[in-house]
């Protein structure tokens, strides 16, 4: 089985890795867990994103830290209850859920209360961005990153249900500009 799993607090890094996925093969679960990471590879900062991609990011990473064993249920119940959409919950369970048992690389994502912004949260928060704008393969090719192919699809569609459910929230995902498609030429 393969997971996603918070790592130590941003003050910690410099002891431990912050998540690690289990994979059956390569590195052993605590090889991974004690690479260090450069908190230098996170360029962006968590409070400088706007409220709808700061909620989505917190509940990713607070569903994780949940997977740990912190008592976090009532806390996520109760913020998917504010936003009069209880049933999202169940989306981002689904959507964590798929990522975690589809994972071929550590999928890396901090605890709740963490600052920075990992590049594979700027990839979940894009995939979610891209699901509301209605684009069809972005988010799978961005699932593809860091999950099995048939993993990606089925979590990019999970990502799609989920971007859905946020925006009947009022949680809109606006593009900073048009989608651009690189041209391949053959």
């Amino acid at each position: 089985m393969t997971g996603v799993e918070p790592g130590q607090t941003a003050a910690a890094t410099a002891k431990a890795n912050v998540t690690t996925a289990t994979v059956t093969t390569g590195p052993s679960a605590r090889q991974r867990a004690l690479a260090p990471v450069d908190i230098r590879d996170c360029q962006r900062d968590r409070l400088d994103l706007p409220f709808a991609e700061q909620f989505s990011l917190w509940a990713m990473r607070l569903w994780v830290d949940g997977r740990r064993g912190q008592p976090v249920e009532y806390a996520l119940e109760g913020a998917f209850r504010r936003l009069h959409q209880p049933q999202a919950l169940r989306r981002l369970e689904l959507f964590m859920l798929s990522l975690a048992h589809g994972a071929i690389r550590p999928i890396r994502l901090w605890p709740a209360c963490s600052r920075p912004v990992s590049d594979d949260e700027a990839r979940l928060l894009d995939l979610l961005r891209y699901s509301q704008a209605g684009e069809q393969f972005a988010p799978a090719l961005l699932c593809r990153s860091f999950l099995r192919p048939a993993a990606a699809a089925v979590t990019a569609r999970l990502g799609h249900d989920l971007a859905a459910q946020l925006a009947e929230a009022g949680l809109h995902f606006p593009l900073s500009g048009p989608v651009q498609h690189e041209a391949r030429h053959v």
